[in-house]
């Protein structure tokens, strides 16, 4: 066999070795971009990302956790909806006794013939110091479980 011929062979095996590696690169980019960060739960941060999450799966339970006992005590409750919401931390005010959180809320409505609609609104969740953790006294509307927490 000629050199001509082992050349050819040889930048094949290398170009498709570069391109192994660059798939391989982007897979791993892809599967450990990972999941949003976890905010302490002693945290004004980490009890808005908790009572959110507890809104967005549903659970009112979980969610009346996180709230004044003067609110979730008397709740009556709003019934959030079926909307997708996803919660985008923006900042946090922290005072002594109080705290301010503010978000994006991102609501999703449903799939059209040119795909789903999406409508962003900034809002804050005014939280209290209780003891040694923070509870919600005031959510975005969106998020309000309670019609006393949207007021």
């Amino acid at each position: 066999m000629s050199d001509d011929a082992r050349r050819p062979r040889w930048a094949l095996v290398f170009l498709l070795a570069a391109v192994g590696v660059v798939v391989v690169i982007a897979l791993v980019a892809v599967f450990t971009r990972g999941a949003p960060t976890q905010y302490a739960a002693d945290t004004p941060e980490g009890v808005v990302q908790r009572y959110s999450q507890a809104v967005v799966d549903d659970d009112t339970a979980a969610a009346l956790e996180y709230v004044v006992p003067e609110i979730a005590d008397s709740c009556e409750e709003s019934g959030i909806g079926t909307d997708d919401y996803r919660v985008t931390l923006l900042k946090t005010t922290e005072r002594d006794d109080t705290a301010r959180v503010g978000v994006l809320v991102t609501t999703v409505y449903g799939s059209g013939p040119l795909g789903s609609s999406e409508y962003e609104s900034e809002e804050s969740f005014d939280l209290v110091k209780s003891g040694d953790s923070w509870l919600i006294d005031r959510a975005p509307w969106q998020l309000a479980v309670c019609y006393e927490l949207g007021e």
